[in-house]
């Protein structure tokens, strides 16, 4: 419980975030609101918005040398949300703007609850029934708040809202087979709220065609709002034209790699064309799931045994085919984190079995997708060390906001950070995977340099998606949904390499502050040790941490 004046301030900030978007709150395993969806009417939102500003005002009041290092840290955290959330619905419009938010939320909403398998199921059915009733009140809203200035929509925009809208009619008539047979006594409600939810998603598509007349074909948030993001929401201290040019030339080194691996590996034949001929070596489809748990158990393993991290008691990876109703939208593989309110820490690796309604040459194509190196690097990245002892060691932080405000930069840079590390600590020592490894590493390289030029208006929404086809070799259809995303979550994937970069960087310093004393285990568990917080908040407590012992 709160035992000092800010703590106290900060769970009434907590508990008025959580009401006012109630799906985040189910996403971090608080399920008072797991009924609901935020209420995003002009009177709510304003009367939000003077709550915020009058939360701001308290925090404002605090010096930093009236509160523990700690306490600094929760306040910078508690700052930066807030004043990024103001902004960007009273400055950056968003909810007027972003006509993709509904659909997504509507998705989400019933979609984190029909995955979390800690809550008894008849407390979940309940809840996605009243989140299903409140879909009809959660897009009518949306559409009023996209007639105020539908100028300022972009064509991009709706066409990433229908896409949304896509996938979440295709989830919502996916979900209801499964709870025939197992709740039949909700099943009638289920079944009408569903209808609804369909019908009002139907109304919403009808509306966003209506929109295209008036869409701008403006879609780059622009440069002030960019660095904002990177200051206020990330506390990273980076300009537009310093992120460009790490981009460029690590772009520049990462593709001189890639040529002198190739060059190794197979003299005269491009790294391009030696991917796709190794992309023929792959599990069998019927031993494509034993293949992905062999692998994380040996990489799992590996690190325990080499003293790269310690695993926490309480962990659990369920690897496990990706459900039926998450097909759609996870064709491959994916990871869903344990919440960090939820006792029970266990993350579910999904792999995504091969379609019998697919053809012979779809799934041939959907198995080179699967090649024993790019296993090996998707374990690496989603299971041990990556994202699932990420989430499980910094969800351990007792801090209540640092749970409730995870840090993006940090969560996407630690998996970048350990396919690079367990490199050089020779988990894989062969020049195949190292070339793998080397083409994703390409990939988000690329990443860094489109994120910002798109959203400074230097690169076209076509020029961008060349880019990755030339670049990566990627498909057509594949980067223009990269492309989308990225349009839609400015300054997201420059996480991954500006992330990795302070990671490398902090791990430099604390080497040189050690000396021979240094041990790169011990640096991974401190730095997992004080939760998902933005790198230059996490390095004050390092420093701190090293330079006390």
């Amino acid at each position: 419980m709160p035992d000092t004046p800010l703590q106290t301030l900060a769970e009434k900030i907590l508990t008025d975030c959580w009401q006012a978007d109630p799906v985040h709150a189910t996403d971090l395993g608080i399920h008072d609101y797991d009924h609901l969806y935020a209420d995003y009417s002009p009177e709510s939102r304003q009367a939000f918005h003077e709550q915020i500003q009058h939360y701001l005002k308290q925090l404002n009041a605090y010096t930093p040398d009236s509160l523990s290092l700690d306490e600094q840290v929760d306040l910078a955290i508690l700052k930066a949300r807030l004043t990024t959330t103001l902004h960007n619905e009273t400055q950056q419009h968003i909810l007027h703007t972003q006509p993709a938010r509904y659909p997504t939320e509507a998705l989400m909403g019933v979609q984190q609850l029909q995955i979390n398998y800690n809550l008894p199921l008849d407390k979940r059915v309940l809840a996605i029934i009243g989140r299903l009733k409140n879909i009809p009140r959660l897009l009518e809203q949306g559409m009023q708040n996209l007639r105020v200035m539908p100028e300022r929509i972009s064509q991009v925009s709706i066409s990433l809202a229908l896409d949304a809208l896509h996938n979440g009619k295709q989830f919502l008539e996916e979900i209801l087979p499964p709870f025939s047979g197992t709740v039949p006594h909700y099943f009638k409600d289920l079944l009408e709220s569903n209808t609804l939810a369909l019908r009002a998603m139907h109304q919403f598509e009808q509306f966003l065609h209506s929109l295209k007349t008036q869409a701008c074909e403006d879609f780059a948030c622009g440069s002030d709002y960019y660095s904002f993001l990177l200051t206020h929401q990330h506390q990273v201290n980076y300009s537009i034209p310093e992120i460009i040019k790490l981009g460029q030339t690590a772009l520049q080194h990462t593709e001189k790699l890639l040529h002198e691996v190739a060059e190794e590996l197979a003299p005269g034949v491009d790294w391009k064309t030696q991917i796709e001929r190794l992309k023929n070596q792959h599990p069998d489809p019927e031993n494509l799931l034993h293949y992905y748990r062999s692998e994380a158990e040996r990489i799992r393993d590996f690190g325990l045994e080499h003293a790269l991290y310690t695993l926490p008691e309480t962990e659990t990876l369920a690897i496990m085919e990706t459900p039926i109703f998450q097909r759609s939208i996870m064709p491959y593989s994916g990871y869903v984190s344990p919440a960090p309110f939820e006792n029970h820490q266990t993350g579910y690796f999904w792999v995504t079995p091969l379609s019998a309604q697919m053809s012979e040459a779809d799934q041939q194509e959907r198995l080179r997708a699967h090649n024993i190196y790019d296993v090996i690097l998707t374990n690496v990245h989603h299971a041990y060390p990556g994202q699932h002892l990420l989430f499980v060691r910094t969800n351990q932080h007792p801090s209540r906001v640092r749970k409730s405000f995870p840090d993006v930069f940090f969560a996407e840079g630690w998996p970048m950070y350990c396919e690079e590390m367990l490199y050089t600590e020779e988990l894989y020592t062969d020049l195949k995977t190292r070339l793998f490894q080397l083409k994703d590493q390409l990939w988000r390289d690329c990443r860094l340099i489109l994120d910002v030029q798109l959203h400074s208006g230097e690169l076209s929404y076509d020029q961008a998606v060349q880019m990755l086809v030339d670049k990566i070799g990627m498909d057509r259809a594949s980067a223009e949904s990269e492309i989308k995303r990225h349009i839609l979550f400015p300054t997201t994937a420059s996480g991954f390499m500006l992330g990795k970069r302070e990671i490398v960087q902090l791990r430099q310093e604390i080497a040189e502050l050690q000396g021979d004393d240094f041990s790169l285990k011990d640096f991974h568990d401190t730095l997992l040790s004080f939760g998902m917080i933005p790198l230059s908040q996490l390095r004050k407590l390092m420093l701190a941490h090293y330079q006390a012992s």
